[in-house]
């Protein structure tokens, strides 16, 4: 009976349409694959080794000796903070990592570059619904460097599109876990961890990730507007509710002055009436316009 391979998680599984569960047949379906999956990890990449200059290019490089001053008589150059990669018939045979004039057997060399110095990535906006379903545009800033040129350069076909997809990759994953205001407040927290997830990624071709951090952070046109509205109903509830606790402080103090000072004799009806007169003026939002009883 032929196996059945479907992905959980993302990770290749593979099991018989029957597994054995205490003794008793299972038969499998897409309710407990999960449960009865056994992931298969594929092989690391595996290691390129330098080997020695083929005798192939050897024998060239004597046969066309003549010819080799119009072709370079292979020499090639490596500038500062750079690494270059020598290649015969399609083998690795040297990497080079100190700056200048170099030489090497020509025929059949391929010299491949590439720079260790810092580099920078902007990850364009991207919307993502956040932890509580509100769609967000976010961006971030990518900081990382080759600290393995032989990776960097054999084990990935192009480095900037990988760095780049799992790079926005991430970003989507980690932001869809916090909501706004999270990502707002607890922003070193949302980098760190944007940052611990892509290490990991890139790794197998040589890159250390510097840091990733939020860039741009805004809501979505289709909810910025409510979004916004929302913000300023709380902003208003906030400035109203230390205007009303001020006034309230201010109308106690006014009735424990008068009375303390002994100059006024207050019963209650008139402590109401100073309490409510200090309110309403204090927590209008008009300039209060005095009125005088005349008897």
């Amino acid at each position: 009976m032929m196996a059945n391979n479907s992905p959980v998680d993302g990770i290749p599984t593979t099991l018989s349409p029957l597994v054995k569960d205490r003794g008793t047949d299972v038969v499998l379906n897409s309710s407990n694959w999960a449960e009865y999956a056994i992931p298969v990890h594929g092989e690391e990449i595996s290691e390129v080794e330098i080997e020695p200059v083929p005798m192939s290019s050897k024998l060239l490089s004597c046969v066309f000796a003549p010819l080799l001053p119009f072709v370079g008589c292979g020499f090639y150059t490596v500038d500062a903070k750079t690494e270059a990669a020598v290649l015969h018939m399609g083998q690795l045979t040297d990497m080079t990592k100190t700056p200048g004039l170099h030489c090497a057997v020509p025929c059949g060399m391929q010299v491949r570059h590439i720079s260790t110095k810092q580099c920078t990535m902007d990850l364009p906006n991207s919307k993502v619904a956040d932890s509580v379903g509100n769609p967000v545009l976010v961006s971030a800033i990518l900081n990382y460097r080759v600290v393995d040129a032989k990776k960097a350069l054999l084990h990935v076909e192009n480095r900037a599109q990988y760095v780049s997809t799992n790079a926005q990759a991430v970003l989507k994953q980690t932001v869809s876990q916090y909501s706004y205001d999270q990502l707002k407040r607890d922003h070193d927290e949302v980098n760190q961890r944007m940052r611990s997830s892509l290490q990991p990624l890139m790794l197998t071709v040589g890159i250390d990730v510097t840091s990733m951090s939020l860039n741009d952070l805004s809501y979505a046109p289709e909810v910025a507007a409510a979004m916004l509205k929302r913000q300023q109903a709380m902003a208003l509830v906030d400035a109203r509710t230390l205007i009303v606790e001020g006034a309230v402080r201010i109308a106690q103090d006014a009735v424990v002055r008068l009375e303390t000072d002994g100059t006024v004799s207050l019963n209650d009806e008139q402590k109401v009436k100073i309490v409510t007169n200090l309110l309403t003026v204090t927590c209008s939002d008009n300039n209060a316009t005095p009125t005088v009883g005349l008897q």
